[in-house]
């Protein structure tokens, strides 16, 4: 027979093999949704660029090394993310300023 344990958000006694609790909905087994999962933080990189980087370290599915690596491409598709955002910044204010000189 499986063991009984309680919900973190409620406290309702809850089976071992539950996944999720019965009386507020809230997952028994953190970390190990979708979302934590390989193919879950590639697409959510993709949407959400480095603010996937939370789900990165509360995944129980992957292994350290694995989380460095997501955290070192992360961390640098920030950093191209920032550092485009500064260029066509500067393209368009420059662009700004030939418009208003030129008339």
């Amino acid at each position: 027979m499986s063991q009984a344990f309680r919900c973190a958000k409620c406290g309702l006694s809850c089976e071992e093999t539950d996944n999720f609790c019965r009386r507020c909905g809230g997952s028994l087994k953190p970390g190990k949704s979708f979302f934590h999962s390989h193919a879950g933080i590639i697409i959510l990189a993709l949407v959400a660029g480095p603010f996937a980087l939370p789900l990165v370290w509360t995944s129980k599915r992957m292994g350290l090394s694995a989380k460095i690596i997501y955290t070192i491409l992360l961390l640098l598709m920030g950093y191209y993310l920032v550092k485009t955002c500064v260029r066509i910044y500067t393209l368009t204010f420059q662009m700004m300023q030939s418009m208003t000189g030129a008339f």
